[in-house]
């Protein structure tokens, strides 16, 4: 049996691989997405900060210099989706996800 969901959310796990001196630190976050009809997939003119921006509705394990949890808000979404190796890990997250396709190590 299928559900019909007018409004289809999801969380799942993004790994990063954040660039440090000398390599790489890996880390985790767990976005929430909002499915993305493809009617507006075609609207954000392949520009993947603005699909990042009507899919990524919320998240957990944010957390600041010091340890504090970072809320979810627009402009802290904006400043993750400015950084290159957020953007693409959360872009490939979504896309496995909505996909089914295995992530990798």
């Amino acid at each position: 049996m299928f559900t019909i969901s007018p409004n289809p959310e999801f969380s799942h796990p993004v790994k990063i691989r954040v660039p440090v001196d000398g390599g790489f630190t890996d880390q985790e976050l767990t976005a929430r997405f909002r499915v993305l009809p493809w009617s507006e997939t075609r609207d954000t003119d392949g520009d993947p900060a603005e699909q990042l921006r009507r899919i990524w509705i919320g998240w957990e394990g944010v957390v600041d210099p010091e340890g504090n949890a970072v809320p979810f808000s627009n402009a802290a979404r904006d400043q993750l989706i400015d950084l290159l190796y957020v953007r693409v890990a959360v872009l490939e997250a979504y896309s496995k996800a909505i996909t089914g396709a295995k992530q990798g190590n």
